[in-house]
């Protein structure tokens, strides 16, 4: 049997009805007005924020994030301020810093050289803490390794040839 062609077109058009009725409807609504009737607390305490926060795609929001921008915002001095540098210094292995010195055997060498040696080992030791700090700043900032500049302009001379990317001066060069 074929459907009846009358009964196909009184569905039709009461299919177009519903769907202007509906469009009227959700036009005509006041979004504000229903908010303000209900209660928005209540609504919030149905909400499964565990099940929300996993549909979150982290890696795309943290793309959408201006770096630039937000470092600038950053007070650098407000933010040095806040460290604690006796609280640093107090908590420094005096004992492992010394072991690692090898003090002994300067000692050993002369009485004359041993604070040229020791402020030598002090100075090494600033130039890594530097580095340490230098690195750790880098990667916060997001910087790439490969555009960073191998030394001072005034100490590297521009007829250096760079590094390629991804290496660094040997130990011996940053002496």
């Amino acid at each position: 049997m074929s459907p009846n062609p009358i009964t196909g077109r009184f569905e039709s058009m009461a299919q177009a009805v519903a769907e202007r009725v509906v469009a009227l409807v959700v036009a005509s609504l006041d979004v504000d007005a229903l908010v303000q009737r209900g209660d928005v607390d209540k609504l919030v305490q149905r909400v499964d924020v565990d099940k929300l926060v996993q549909r979150v795609d982290v890696d795309a929001l943290v793309e959408r994030v201006d770096v630039d921008k937000l470092v600038q915002r950053v007070d650098v001095d407000a933010l040095v301020e806040r460290v604690d540098v006796q609280r640093l210094v107090g908590e420094l292995d005096m004992d492992a810093l010394v072991e690692q010195t090898e003090l002994g055997a300067i000692i050993a060498k002369s009485t004359t050289g041993v604070a040229t040696e020791v402020l030598d080992v002090v100075r090494a030791q600033g130039v890594g803490l530097d580095d340490f700090f230098a690195r750790w700043t880098n990667r916060v900032l997001r910087r790439d390794p490969s555009a960073l500049p191998v030394g001072p302009g005034a100490l590297v001379p521009s007829t250096t040839p760079a590094l390629p990317p991804g290496r660094r001066p040997s130990p011996e060069v940053r002496r």
